[in-house]
């Protein structure tokens, strides 16, 4: 029996070794720290749930390819609930309410009714979104790598499609002269990826995809993790990886808390950067990431500044989620007129004696994280903005006044020392208007054992593509030992 170590109990790290033990492998699983999850984490504070990733999920749609390695690793069963939140999101702009509904029928002409004047530009963001709904439930069922520039090209809207795909959401936004609509395009979703990007996922979420299963990332992740034990893998927490071992161009193993071990293949599913720089010492490069980092800003990484509320009698008067337009506040490096809310109440696990939880959600980048670092009283701006940002919600919410309490909260740098991402990224680099979409085959040509998978091996990263590149990385080593996978 084969053994495989494997760097990273996230998404990528726990799927990679349920699926190389369903195939007979010896897998040992290391991370850094206590608790598992990696970027999708979740965790219970003063007994409030709170969850740190799971806004939608890509593959909560039966008959999909996400859906399927989903239930093989015990995220999803058909005895877990999910939810059928009616919006992606809703946004407030002075009293205007403009939002993104599953039915696009009816959302398309609710816009055209609020704004006639920006009838083409609503009919072509509209007709964009259905053809990408169309590519998702294609992918969905040949996968993606089938979707040629061929297949494209047959979308009746192809040309609409290949100016969204070079067009930022900001720029995109000009095209409506309504100011509610242009603000809801512009903060359509969090991150900085194009409003190609948007469209997409957008358009998955009217096909049915994309629901929240109940509990959030605290209770998927640990049913996957449970999966991983079941099936004979062996987890090491608080075990953090120092070195990959090397020799003659082979991989012989790790080097944890100053002790040896060995095994057949390692796989590597933190940041690349991390890997390649620290647990390879410097000594691989890539050409891929060496261009990304030079060109960053081409490439944006995605990174927020995140609240959690308890908002004590909550009325449920807010939608899951709302962007409101608020008075400008300085977030980092940059100057926010957006803020994004999410309450969950409409998930029980997050309620606890007479509150709920509520997020309070800015972008933030590399460009902030360094600003961070930078500060000579760190604690003391994070505190400045927090009441900034609670401020800018009580005032478009006033009945909360008196009952609010702020549990926790997050920027770049916690999220750097959880997960040692770029610059604390909840994302890989963006799939700017200037930038062009990149995927990386998760292998170092001179290194014959070692792989890499997660969401930093393609464009926009995130739990699906954690997901999927951890599946390849399965496949290609069951080719390399001539197994069927």
């Amino acid at each position: 029996m084969k053994k495989v170590i494997v760097i990273g109990a996230g998404i990528a790290g726990l799927n990679a070794g349920i699926e190389l033990l369903q195939h007979g492998y010896e897998v040992h699983l290391y991370e850094k720290n206590e608790n598992v999850g990696g970027l999708c984490y979740g965790y219970f504070l003063d007994g409030y749930n709170i969850d740190t990733c799971l806004h939608w999920l890509m593959g909560t749609k039966k008959g999909t390819i996400l859906n399927e390695l989903w239930y093989n690793n015990g995220a999803l069963s058909d005895e877990v609930t999910i939810s059928n939140l009616p919006n992606f999101a809703s946004f407030i702009y002075k009293d205007v309410v403009v939002s993104f509904s599953r039915n696009l029928d009816e959302e398309e002409n609710r816009w055209l009714e609020l704004s006639p004047k920006d009838t083409r530009a609503i009919k072509n963001f509209f007709d964009c979104v259905r053809s990408l709904a169309k590519i998702w439930d294609y992918t969905q069922k040949v996968g993606s790598k089938k979707v040629t520039m061929d297949v494209l090209k047959t979308l009746p809207n192809f040309g609409k499609i290949l100016v969204a795909m070079t067009s930022s959401r900001s720029k995109y936004a000009k095209k409506f002269t309504n100011p509610a609509l242009s603000f809801a395009i512009r903060n359509a979703m969090t991150g900085y990826n194009s409003v190609f990007f948007f469209m997409l996922v957008y358009g998955l979420f009217s096909t049915g995809d994309g629901n929240v299963p109940l509990g959030g990332a605290y209770y998927m992740v640990d049913r996957i993790k449970n999966k991983f034990l079941s099936l004979g893998g062996k987890l090491y927490t608080n075990k953090e990886v120092n070195e990959i071992l090397i020799e003659d161009n082979y991989v012989k193993g790790i080097l944890v808390d100053n002790t040896k071990i060995e095994s057949d293949y390692v796989i590597s599913t933190v940041d690349v950067n991390y890997t390649l720089k620290y647990l390879l010492k410097d000594k691989y490069k890539s050409l891929s990431y060496n261009f990304l980092n030079k060109n960053i800003t081409k490439y944006t990484i995605s990174s927020c500044f995140c609240i959690y509320l308890k908002v004590k009698d909550y009325k449920d008067d807010i939608a899951t989620p709302t962007c409101i337009k608020i008075n400008k506040v300085k977030v980092g490096t940059h100057q926010v007129d957006a803020l994004l809310i999410r309450p969950y109440s409409f998930d029980t696990t997050f309620k606890y004696k007479d509150s709920a939880i509520v997020s309070l959600f800015v972008d933030q980048n590399q460009d902030d994280y360094l600003f961070y670092t930078n500060l000579k009283d760190y604690k003391q701006e994070k505190e400045r903005i927090i009441n900034d940002l609670v401020s800018a919600f009580i005032n478009e919410y006033p009945e909360y006044q008196d009952e609010v309490e702020v549990l926790t909260s997050f920027s770049p740098i916690e999220l750097h020392k959880q997960t040692n991402t770029s610059y604390g990224s909840i994302q890989s680099y963006s799939l700017t208007d200037k930038g062009m979409f990149y995927s990386f085959k998760g292998k170092i040509n001179k290194l014959h054992n070692l792989y890499m998978c997660g969401q930093w091996n393609r464009s926009m990263g995130g739990t699906p593509t954690a997901l999927l590149t951890s599946h390849e990385v399965v496949k290609k080593i069951l080719r390399k030992d001539k197994k069927k996978g």
